[in-house]
């Protein structure tokens, strides 16, 4: 892989924290493959500085914005000048673009997972999921699921307020779906679906009642980092299981082209 030079135009992960970030060891092979004169770097920013890192970032100029990971989807949305359409569904952003001294935000999780999915064998149509967690991810998720034909959706979160927030946004724009909190009972769902930061870490939680699951159920977790407990047990239990890098390379090209204006390609 090529290093990075005066002319590469950079883009930053903003994380909280960072050790889990792998994106990097895939992302830039990618946009070299592309001839993208671009360079992903992880950064450990805390919630509570986001906000004056980002208004500091603005003022390089070979940034061409950001990569946003948990826990800084939704705030960053607030701070965005410009919402793309499915950030202002979710209210969460994954992906900002500095256009002069605006904010552009976009987010392309589910647009990614359901690239993900489809080249794996999980169609989400006509289905029943379960959705684990109401983040940023979440919501991004919940969204695409329920507009790519979901027959029944059903979120839970820690925080049974924040399931019920999304289950009102998703029912506000689609009256009809059949979308409600659940617990995280996995009992009778065809795709089960983690949302949470749980398992970025050797030893974190289950997200759900693994000793529930069927081998007839589909288990996707979203977290890029590592192949997760719950992967390891829902595949010894037979179930299909997808982790989260198809995710994050099936929304490299939306990726691409969001930041595609006055990005330099690389020459020879």
């Amino acid at each position: 892989m090529r290093q990075p030079s005066g002319k590469t135009q950079h883009i930053l992960l903003l994380a909280h924290p960072a050790d889990h970030v792998k994106a990097p060891i895939f992302m830039n092979p990618a946009f070299e493959s592309l001839g993208l004169d671009w360079f992903l770097t992880a950064m450990d920013v805390r919630p509570e500085n986001l906000e004056a890192a980002v208004r500091g970032l603005q003022k390089l100029e070979n940034l061409l914005g950001l990569n946003l990971t948990i826990p800084h989807k939704e705030t960053m949305a607030k701070l965005c000048d410009e919402l793309g359409p499915h950030a202002k569904l979710t209210g969460a952003v994954n992906a900002v673009r500095f256009e002069g001294g605006r904010l552009v935000g976009e987010i392309f999780d589910g647009v990614g997972l359901l690239i993900g999915q489809k080249e794996n064998g999980i169609e989400v149509r006509g289905r029943s999921v379960l959705i684990l967690g109401a983040g940023g991810a979440g919501r991004a998720v919940a969204f695409a699921y329920a507009q790519e034909g979901a027959r029944k959706l059903r979120i839970t979160n820690r925080n049974r307020d924040r399931a019920a927030r999304l289950v009102g946004d998703i029912k506000a724009v689609l009256p009809d779906l059949d979308v409600d909190v659940a617990s995280s009972d996995p009992t009778g769902y065809d795709i089960v679906c983690n949302c949470t930061s749980l398992g970025l870490h050797e030893g974190d939680p289950m997200p759900t009642e693994t000793d529930k699951l069927q081998a007839s159920c589909d288990v996707v977790d979203i977290i890029a980092v590592r192949d997760t407990e719950l992967m390891a047990t829902a595949r010894a239990k037979g179930c299909r299981v997808m982790g989260g890098e198809p995710m994050a390379v099936g929304q490299l090209k939306a990726f691409a082209e969001f930041f595609a204006p006055g990005a330099p390609r690389r020459q020879g």
